[in-house]
């Protein structure tokens, strides 16, 4: 099985630098880390070949759940879902608040008025329209006349 007892480190000798010291310390951790990897590895695998094969694991045998996924797996299930909602909630509100209160204001004031023309420019534009449209009579009452001119010289032209 496993050898649960620690090993026990030599005594230093006297004539073992700091640096070497270190070096030792280091490698004796390195394979510590390295069979307690493999130690899980064992572990998770008889776990897996025992829920497949369908025997009870039996007690006071370690399992070490592993479970997919990344940080979902520190997190309870509906914190997820409340943070997103959170956030999701405070976006609507930053955005969705100026253009509440720019629609607001819209509909408080009202449909814009008509600009209102003072009564002396009034004045002013149907006097200027009566001018124009007195123009208008003239310059085809001499078009008349010219079309009329026009006829009389053409008529005049083959008898000569």
């Amino acid at each position: 099985m496993y050898n649960l007892q620690q090993p026990q480190a030599p005594a230093p000798a006297p004539d073992i630098s700091t640096a070497q010291l270190r070096e030792q310390i280091q490698q004796q951790v390195r394979q510590a880390t390295a069979d307690a990897r493999a130690a899980a590895k064992e572990a998770v695998q008889a776990a897996r070949e025992a829920q497949i094969n369908g025997q009870p694991v039996p007690p006071g045998t370690p399992l070490i759940p592993v479970r997919p996924g990344g940080f979902e797996r520190d997190m309870p299930p509906r914190v997820k879902d409340v943070s997103i909602a959170f956030f999701v909630t405070l976006t609507v509100c930053i955005i969705g608040l100026p253009i509440v209160r720019a629609i607001a204001r819209r509909v408080e004031r009202g449909a814009p008025r008509q600009a209102q023309i003072p009564p002396q420019m009034q004045a002013q534009m149907e006097h200027l329209t009566q001018s124009i449209d007195a123009i208008a009579i003239e310059v085809e009452r001499i078009s008349e006349g010219q079309r009329f001119a026009t006829k009389m010289l053409a008529e005049k032209k083959p008898d000569a």
